[in-house]
Formats: structure tokens, sequence, C-alpha cells
């Protein structure tokens, strides 16, 4: 028959554990791994569940069953609770299984909460590959004798990991699939992950929930082949020396401006640039769930100065021409046809944007996909439970989560130029709409993000 094996942080929507229940009823063997933390209250031995142990919990008691023995089952038989992880059990993904033999995992960023599912947006991954799937039972086997995290003895979670998958170094063979499981002795996968970034010929989609690692600000604050300053000069020299087009070109259709000899300019100087070294211009694409503040970014900086160390984080990267970041935003000043928006309130904590994953060179046959429950982090690689999977060379997979990042950067970037003063101030809606040429030109200048966004999407001819 089957078996469900499944690893949980944070577990209190009702429907899945219901489903999970029903499963049970109906004779399957469920078993389920769940974050399980307790602290010592201060003054006393009493022990105080953390947030997600204890609302866990609590919803666990919550679940109706029709006969007695499967609510027993439920209560005494089901659950395994980690509670030696170095620091979190953070994983969340669930392994299907006949007599035995593992057949399929779903894997991702969501936790199982109405915030995790209905209020952030989140990556549930579906492997159907029997392999991949056989490497999750066996991790989850692994941790479901609560061994610690990390240990000198030989017999923690970091030997263990490390034993199934080597840190990997370099490029990796394409089409292929790695799965990396956490703890880790080192962090030098992390340092991995900011050397695909940093290899990036066309290309990076990112997403980040938290602060960002600093080996990846390393690389977000360097800038990929810069465009040349002369071509830069002698595009924007020429928009100044050739009249507008007529009335009647810009009425009839935006392609026709082509026409006009500013443009064709532009386009001849975008077309040597497209023919040229340039054209592999990086141009990273960064998604945050919210800004930083900027008393924030000075008290970090200034705790690394005080250890002699280097601290680099948005506002080190935030003017990069190779960046173009949006950060989770509703529109707040309500603009002419504009209603201001609101949040659902389902959570305070990370509202917006909980995936976490990373795309290299999307949109070529050879693309790297990122994803997994782990934040590309210091915690995530070498004290949290977690598991990544890196996906090598499959375009399908790839479109899917360009296609999904696009939409969510597209709308949150909208939202942050309208609660820019720079952007909005007074302007109303019909200031938004441009009556003469000069929209294209930043597509053609070769300084503007939009230049580089041309030729990633379109061509540079």
């Amino acid at each position: 028959g089957y078996q469900i094996r499944a690893a949980v942080y944070e577990f209190t929507h009702k429907e899945t554990l219901q489903a999970l229940a029903d499963a049970i009823e109906r004779g399957v063997d469920v078993k389920i791994i769940r974050h399980c933390k307790y602290a010592h209250h201060s003054g006393d031995d009493t022990l105080i569940p953390d947030d997600a142990t204890r609302s866990a919990e609590e919803a666990i008691a919550k679940v109706a069953f029709h006969s007695l023995e499967s609510a027993q089952k439920w209560q005494d038989d089901t659950f395994i609770e980690r509670s030696h992880s170095s620091d979190l059990m953070h994983n969340k993904f669930i392994v299907l299984t006949m007599n035995g033999h593992p057949f399929e995992v779903w894997t991702g960023s969501v936790n199982f909460t109405d915030s995790g599912i209905y209020g952030q947006s989140n990556v549930g991954h579906v492997v159907r590959d029997h392999d991949v799937a056989r490497r999750f039972l066996d991790y989850w086997n692994a941790l479901s004798t609560d061994r610690p995290g990390r240990s000198h003895d030989g017999d923690s979670m970091d030997d263990y990991v490390e034993q199934q998958q080597p840190d990997l170094f370099g490029r990796i063979v394409s089409p292929s699939m790695h799965v990396v499981f956490s703890p880790r002795k080192t962090s030098a996968m992390l340092q991995w992950y900011a050397g695909r970034m940093s290899e990036a010929i066309h290309s990076v989609h990112f997403t980040e929930a938290f602060s960002i690692s600093q080996p990846i600000a390393e690389v977000l604050k360097a800038n990929p082949n810069p465009i040349e300053a002369d071509l830069v000069a002698k595009f924007r020299k020429s928009r100044s020396v050739v009249e507008p087009p007529t009335t009647e070109v810009i009425r009839r259709s935006p392609r026709i401006a082509k026409q006009n000899n500013r443009v064709r300019f532009a386009l001849s100087i975008g077309s040597s640039i497209g023919r040229g070294k340039s054209s592999e211009t990086c141009l990273r694409y960064l998604l945050f769930d919210s800004k930083p503040s900027q008393s924030h970014s000075a008290k970090s900086h200034d705790r690394a100065a005080m250890k002699g160390a280097d601290y680099t984080d948005y506002y080190d990267f935030k003017s990069i021409k190779s960046n173009r970041i949006a950060f989770g935003a509703t529109i707040q000043n309500a603009m002419s046809g504009r209603a201001q928006e609101s949040l659902t309130g389902l959570t305070n904590w990370v509202p917006f944007i909980h995936t976490k994953y990373m795309i290299i060179d999307a949109l070529t046959e050879n693309p790297t996909i990122i994803t997994g429950s782990a934040n590309f982090s210091e915690a995530s690689t070498t004290r949290n439970d977690e598991n990544m999977l890196i996906i090598q060379g499959d375009t399908l997979v790839a479109d899917i989560y360009f296609t999904e990042f696009m939409r969510l950067f597209e709308h949150y970037y909208f939202r942050d130029r309208c609660n820019d003063p720079k952007f909005n101030g007074n302007r109303s809606s019909e200031d938004d709409l441009v009556l003469n040429e000069t929209w294209v030109y930043p597509y053609y200048d070769p300084s503007n993000q939009l230049f580089r966004e041309r030729c990633l999407f379109g061509s540079c001819v």
C-alpha cells in the first residue's frame, strides 16, 4: 500500500492536516517529522515551546476523525518530534511511496499554514523521479532518529548529508538534478551558489525573503560587462540634433517611429553593441520581500567595521546598472485611478516573498534552477535542516520559474514606483502617457536597464 513520509516546519493549515488524517482513515501509513523546540522559562524548569511548535500542537489536537482507532494513531503513532536540530527543522517536503518504494516528492518553500498557502509567494515543486524520491526518503529516515544537527562523534546530520552529497565544485553536467540537504559542515555550498551567480552570462533571477548573505551580496556589488562609455555618449548626443517625428507617425504605430532618424540611429548603436562583446552584459533581477532600513544597514556596517570585516547590503549594490530590483509592496500613495491597497492580514512576518530560488541564464538552452526550503544564508546552510534542488539544463522547469518570477517582479516593481515620491509626486494618470516617441529612447540607450532588458528578451538588432 501507500506510505506518506513528511517533514514539516510550520504546520497549522487545517485542510492539509485533515487530508493527512483522512489518509490515515483510508489505511495509508502516514509518518510526519515536525519541528519541535522548547526553551526553559526564566526562573524555573518549565519548558516553553516556540511559536511554530506551540501552534502545530494546537492544530494537531483539533483534527477530527470518524474512528477512535484512527484518532489514537494520529496522536500516538504519526508524529516524530525533531528536537535536536542545531537550529530549525525547516524542511517542508512529502515523499510518496508504494510498498516501500519511493517514486514522488513534493518540496519547496511552502509552510503548511494559511499565510504560506494564501498569503505569501511560495513554491511547491513536485519531482516524479525515483532516485530523487529515494534520496529524500533516506534523508527523512536519518532525520527520524533525531540525531543532532552537528557534533564531533561522527553520527550527526551534517556528517550524514555530506556523505550523501559532497559539496559541489565548479560547473555541473547538463542535464542533471542534484539534491543538497542541510545542515552542512561549512558554507561551501553558499559560496557555490554565489559562484554560479557570478558566472551568469545573460541573466539572473533571484528571490530572497530575508537579509542577503555576504557571498551573494558581494557578487551583486560587481558590475558585469559594463557598457562602453563612448557608445553611451554617442547615443545621447544623437538625441539632441534630430527633429522629432510627426504627430501622424506617432499616432499610427510606435513601430513606424523607427523610420525616424533618431530611432534609426539608436537602432544602429544597439545593433553594434549587440554584435560586440556587450551582448553578454548580464542583467540581474532581484526580488526581495522588503527593503532594509538605512539605520539597520548603518548598524550592520558599523558592527562589521569594528571586527575589521567588510559588509555589503542593498545600499551598496542598488545603483549597479546590472541590478534591477523590486520589493514586495502594496500601493500606498493613492494616485488618480489607482486605489490604495492592503494585505489580507494572514501574516505579519514575511508578507510578500517567501520563495528561495535562483535562476541562472533562464532563456538559454542550459539554464540552472536552484530551489527549495533553504534561504541562501549561513544558517540555512550550516545549522537548519533544509533541502535544495539544483536542476541543470531543464528548459521547461526554467520557463515555469521564469514566468512566475517575472509576473511577480513586474507586479511589485510597478508598486515600488507608485510609492516612490521621486516618480509619483503629484502626477495624475494622464501624466503616465507619453505623447511622443521619447518612450522608445530608454530601450536603445546603452546606459539604461531597459536596453539590457530588450536585448535579453528580444534582440539587439
